[in-house]
């Protein structure tokens, strides 16, 4: 059985969400990822304690043993995770950064459906995790 693994739970439907999932899977060379669309019929049994509503404003990073981050927080760890993207941490540090990371991330979730998705977007993973 291989190590455990980060699951990222996003928006299926999301043409920004996915192509976001798609960098990321070329960058996750130590296959600490698992990506599943929200809207997989066996998610919310899988994950009981996130809401409909959370997993429908923000994607939602679970690691192995449970612990949890959405939005903004789950970019910061994921960017922690990637070995030549860590260097980035620190730049969460400083003052107001998290605050307007957090502020960027809302417009853009709730604006994705609108935001550069057309036929040129169309990017899509595969059917169930990756």
């Amino acid at each position: 059985m291989g190590k455990p693994r980060y699951t990222l739970i996003f928006d299926g439907e999301c043409g920004i969400c996915s192509r976001s999932v798609a960098w990321l899977n070329e960058r996750d060379r130590d296959h600490r990822f698992e990506f599943i669309p929200f809207q997989e019929p066996a998610v919310p049994a899988r994950f009981p304690q996130i809401s409909r509503e959370e997993f429908e404003s923000a994607m939602q990073l679970v690691s192995p043993d449970g612990a949890r981050w959405q939005g903004a927080l789950a970019v910061e760890e994921i960017l922690k995770l990637l070995p030549r993207w860590r260097i980035l941490g620190p730049f969460f540090r400083v003052p107001g950064i998290r605050r307007l990371a957090d502020f960027i991330y809302r417009a853009v979730a709730r604006n994705r459906s609108r935001l550069g998705c057309g036929d040129h977007c169309a990017v899509r993973p595969p059917s169930g995790p990756i």
